[in-house]
């Protein structure tokens, strides 16, 4: 199935303070929201006890047993003599989130007796410093200058190193619940490790890998180019080092030189816009209702084939990305949702998450490029479209979305968008950039969550099955994962609470999709 638009933006990287005009009638605050985030210090201990530690592989904090069983902060290795990274990495404008995370959940069952399984925890552990000595930023720490510069530091004050979380269960596995993740909240407090995991084990042999990265320092590309990293070393098997990076600086220019020639302040790329100031205040949206939806292979097949038009070609992903489009469109439109002051009265937005890497010439990225490249194609159709429930409509959405894509992801337009962050007129001070899409969607369908990469080494093997954790989705979200085993793509939509009735009878997502 061909997914061209893929991304990984998580609902963590679309809720920025900067980037997200939210809808009118919203009632919740971020702000409030981080000011209610726990202190790491109940999870691990302060960071200036954390430092001390620095001359130990391991450390364990044993917590209440009623809570963990066990919480390690695991530090760097020093198997390697590897160059050092620069102990100050300035973040790129394509970094600037808020401190939320990343976070999937890889499922696998135990392989041989549960009274070995403490085996396979310490090969884990052992493993992960290693990673950690190889991909040393990720053993850092995120902090903040003076002028307002957040940065990736590793000087020796800054190796944290890894929350590494064991909670074995007397009861079997039943559902999913937020005690799965190795962190609480939507927002990692100051001085938080940037790379945490936790392991769950139950009594049925389903063991839950959860693993948990700052989105600041990377996205879902980044997140499994390090967990595929750990996988390796925990099979014993050797590093292609060739796949790390050599440079660790957020300079993503380097590898599309050449390619904007322009002079003067780089305009907006479309959608995007400069304020004058930054802005004091944190969006609000309002409550949303979180539905999913499972597409089969064969409701895919006849989704394109309806969705298609005549003359042009789109992929299964665009005419999924419409479909989903216009049952939020249309479900607003019947509920009375009140638009945003930032929506055209005769458009809507989309804000369409991409991966940018393998559009570097040459694909120069591939294995040389640590940090976020996320590039957001914001495109608009009319809503008299997406507003008829009919495969006509919904094939001239998909093939705005397929146009879109063709001209926003050129070399030249990305060497035009980082051209954009980086000019000084526009990065300082930061925060000024801002871009708004009515709805905001992900495909994660081209990651391969539970693939052979994935093998976590003797006692787990590869993960069966593998979802995305989260706590809060800001209406009018749309996240799509493709189940390994089936090749089913399971959708995420949201929609503002009083528009839920309508979405769940859409004419259009009934016909092609079931919810679960």
């Amino acid at each position: 199935m061909s997914h061209e638009f893929v991304g990984s933006i998580s609902f963590s990287s679309v809720a920025m303070i900067e980037l997200v005009p939210l809808r009118l009638g919203a009632k919740f605050k971020w702000n409030r929201y981080l000011r209610k985030a726990p202190k790491i210090s109940k999870l691990i201990g302060s960071a200036s006890s954390i430092t001390s530690y620095t001359h130990l592989t391991l450390r364990e904090i044993t917590m209440s047993k009623d809570l963990l069983n066990e919480t390690t902060i695991i530090l760097p290795s020093s198997k390697h003599n590897l160059p050092k990274p620069p102990t100050v990495i300035p973040l790129h404008g394509l970094d600037l989130v808020p401190p939320i995370h990343i976070e999937i959940r890889h499922f696998f069952r135990i392989r041989g007796p549960a009274s070995v399984f403490a085996d396979t925890i310490n090969n884990l552990k052992v493993a992960l410093a290693e990673a950690l000595e190889i991909y040393l930023p990720v053993a850092g720490t995120v902090l903040t200058q003076e002028d307002g510069q957040i940065y990736n530091s590793t000087d020796s004050t800054s190796i944290i190193g890894a929350s590494f979380i064991l909670d074995v269960k007397d009861e079997s596995f039943v559902k999913e619940t937020e005690e799965l993740s190795p962190r609480s909240g939507a927002f990692l407090p100051p001085g938080s490790p940037i790379f945490a995991a936790k392991i769950t084990q139950y009594t049925c042999g389903t063991v839950i890998l959860t693993g948990s990265l700052n989105h600041q320092v990377a996205d879902l590309a980044g997140y499994l180019d390090f967990v595929h990293l750990w996988a390796t070393l925990a099979r014993g098997e050797a590093v292609d080092f060739s796949s790390v990076p050599k440079d660790w600086q957020r300079t993503p220019k380097r590898f599309f030189e050449g390619l904007y020639t322009e002079q003067g302040v780089p305009n907006p790329p479309p959608g995007y816009m400069v304020l004058p100031k930054p802005p004091t205040e944190s969006p609000t949206f309002a409550e949303s209702a979180i539905s999913y939806w499972r597409f089969t292979q064969d409701d895919i097949k006849r989704l394109k084939n309806n969705f298609s038009p005549p003359t042009n070609w789109i992929s299964s992903g665009d005419a999924l990305a419409a479909l989903c489009w216009g049952a939020i469109t249309r479900a607003r439109n019947a509920a009375g949702i009140a638009r945003s002051p930032l929506s055209d009265p005769d458009n809507e937005k989309l804000a369409m998450a991409a991966d940018g890497r393998q559009r570097a010439p040459d694909d120069a990225m591939k294995g040389s490029y640590y940090g976020n490249f996320n590039l957001l194609i914001i495109l608009p159709v009319p809503r008299s479209d997406l507003l008829l429930a009919t495969p006509e409509a919904g094939s001239r959405a998909a093939l705005r979305i397929r146009q879109a894509i063709g001209k926003q992801l050129q070399p030249k337009e990305i060497a035009h968008k980082i051209a954009f962050y980086e000019a000084p007129e526009n990065a300082k001070p930061s925060g000024r950039i801002i871009w708004f899409g009515d709805v905001i969607m992900t495909n994660w369908c081209k990651f391969d969550l539970v693939g052979p990469k994935l093998d976590m080494g003797p006692g787990m093997g590869k993960p069966f099955h593998a979802t995305a954790g989260g706590v809060i989705y800001p209406p009018g979200y749309v996240r799509m994962l493709q189940e390994g085993p089936s090749g089913d793509v399971v959708i995420l939509v949201t929609v503002e609470v009083p528009a839920a009735e309508h979405l769940f009878a859409d004419a259009l997502m009934t016909k092609y999709a079931k919810m679960v």
